[in-house]
Parts: structure tokens; C-alpha cells; sequence
């Protein structure tokens, strides 16, 4: 067994010092889970569609996963990634969601993520890839979301990333921008608050640092979030993590992504997110786990 496939579903917790390994196989067992889920979403979406009534998503707590009714809240976020080489990042992210009420179902929901980075990652910063820190690239966010009726709602907007990073090693070194929208469709019959959606989000490069590689790829999260009771949910594909990498062919990248949470209260929660890579054409990571604490305001 040659190192790169004894480094393909390996996880560590570097601020502690703790490691693990599992064998490739385990990964193959459950590469079929994505089809049997989208074929339960699929399912229960069509089922959905053909039934009528309100929608429970304004008297369930807010748990941040719906694109279309973005929480007043403040998010911060653990988030360790491993990639190839024994190249691994840890991510502390400080993000901002505040929403804007127009009226007549009219809202702008906004955010912010200011991103400090942990790495052994090597530039021309960093040539030795020793482990370093600093500050990230930042993100804006807006999106002007309709709620249609009592069980769909759209939002649609546009996602700036700043090179703001420190050091090369912490961020593209590209200004980014392009849309990203949603839709979602309630499903009360499940549970208050339970829903499917699909974001989908576009990201290219209008500029940067000179010599950096360009960046051009289209993200989506096809979403299925279920309420469970005790103030417990559980979310499937959470993050817009499914991606085709356009200026490398083409490429794919398919993880399985899985998120549970729990509310500690009407204004705290917090969730533990886990995803590895099914399909890696090219990679955003070998490994990606995200812990989160929010407070909304």
C-alpha cells in the first residue's frame, strides 16, 4: 500500500496531538449513501408538493441552515481541514449574519466571516511549510430572498471574497465574485422546521495577485435539514461543498457532508459537521470537520 493511499481517510486533531487511521475500505462501504438519500429527498419532496398547508419554519428555532431566513446571529467556527502531503489547516472563523426586513415577505439577508488560519501549508511566504499563522481572505455576503408562499421561499445575491490574507499561505490571493441563490420548500409533515434546499453558488476570480492560479468553479449543497426532538436536528448536506472545478478541466470534487446540532437554548446552538470525499477529481480536502458555537442577537 503506497503512503497516498494510507493517507486517504485519515483524521487529526493537531492542537491536541491526536491522530487515527481507518482503512480504505470503510470509505467504499458507504459510497452509496448519497443515491439512497437524494432518493429519499426526492421522494418526500414530491410527496410534499402534492399537499397543502402552513408552514411551521417561523415558530421553529432558527438554526442557521435555511439560505432564505437567515438568522441575526453570530457564528464562531472551528474548522480542520486535511489535503494531500500532509498539508493541514485549521480555520477560526468570527461570522456575522444579520438580516434586513423589506416587508410584503421581502428580506435581505447579509453576512460577514472574518477567517484566521493555522497551517503547515508552503508558499512564497512560507518555502519551508513551517507551521504559521495569520488572517484569512474575507467574505461579504448579501442576498434579497422572497418567501413565495407558506412553504417556498428564493433568495438570490452576490458573494465577494477579498485577498485580505496575511500571508499567501492563508488565502487565494484572488478577488472573487459572482451569485449565489437558493430555494427552499418546508416540510412540516416531517417535523416544524424540517426542509430541503438547494444553494448553489458561483465562484470566479475578477482579479489578484499576479501569479496566483485562477479560479473558476461552480459550489451547490442539494440541503436536507430534519427537526428532532429535545432541540436536536440533523442536516445533510449543510455546506456548498459539491463542486466542478472549471479551470481544471472540469474536475469534480463529491463528498458526503453531515451536520448534527443541538439548540442549548432560544438564542445558543451548537453542531458538529463532518465531511470526506467520495468522488475527488481534484481536492478542496481529504478531510473537513467543523465545530460551531452561535449566539443569535
Amino acid at each position: 500500500m503506497t503512503a497516498n493511499h494510507q493517507r486517504v481517510f485519515r483524521y487529526r486533531w493537531r492542537l491536541g496531538g491526536w491522530r487515527s487511521r481507518r482503512d480504505v475500505a470503510s470509505r467504499k462501504r458507504v459510497a452509496s449513501l448519497p443515491v439512497v438519500t437524494v432518493k429519499a429527498v426526492l421522494l418526500s419532496l414530491a410527496v410534499c408538493f402534492a399537499l397543502t398547508g402552513r408552514s411551521f419554519a417561523d415558530d421553529a428555532l432558527n438554526n442557521g441552515q435555511d439560505f432564505t431566513r437567515p438568522p441575526a446571529q453570530y457564528d464562531l467556527r472551528y474548522q480542520f481541514e486535511e489535503k494531500d502531503g500532509d498539508v493541514w489547516q485549521d480555520l477560526f472563523i468570527l461570522r456575522v449574519n444579520r438580516p434586513f426586513t423589506l416587508g410584503d415577505g421581502w428580506e435581505i439577508g447579509t453576512r460577514l466571516d472574518l477567517p484566521f488560519a493555522l497551517t503547515n501549508k508552503s508558499s512564497g511566504d512560507n518555502p519551508s511549510g513551517a507551521t504559521t499563522f495569520g488572517f484569512g481572505d474575507l467574505l461579504l455576503q448579501a442576498a434579497l430572498i422572497d418567501e413565495c408562499s407558506n412553504r417556498l421561499a428564493t433568495g438570490l445575491g452576490p458573494r465577494l471574497v477579498l485577498p485580505t490574507a496575511s500571508q499567501e499561505q492563508f488565502g487565494s490571493g484572488r478577488i472573487q465574485l459572482g451569485p449565489i441563490g437558493g430555494v427552499r420548500y418546508s416540510l412540516p409533515e416531517i417535523s416544524e422546521g424540517s426542509f430541503v434546499q438547494l444553494v448553489v453558488r458561483y465562484d470566479r476570480d475578477i482579479g489578484g495577485q499576479p501569479g496566483r492560479g485562477h479560479i473558476n468553479r461552480i459550489q451547490w449543497s442539494p440541503t436536507f435539514n430534519m427537526n428532532l426532538p429535545q432541540k436536536w436536528y440533523i442536516t445533510l448536506f449543510p455546506s456548498q461543498d459539491l463542486a466542478v472545478n472549471f479551470s481544471d478541466g472540469g474536475k469534480w470534487f463529491f463528498p458526503l457532508d453531515l451536520l448534527i446540532g443541538k439548540h442549548l437554548s432560544d438564542r445558543t446552538l451548537v453542531s458538529l459537521e463532518v465531511s470526506v470525499p467520495l468522488i475527488k477529481e481534484y481536492e478542496l480536502y481529504e478531510f473537513k470537520l467543523q465545530a460551531r458555537f452561535s449566539l443569535t442577537f
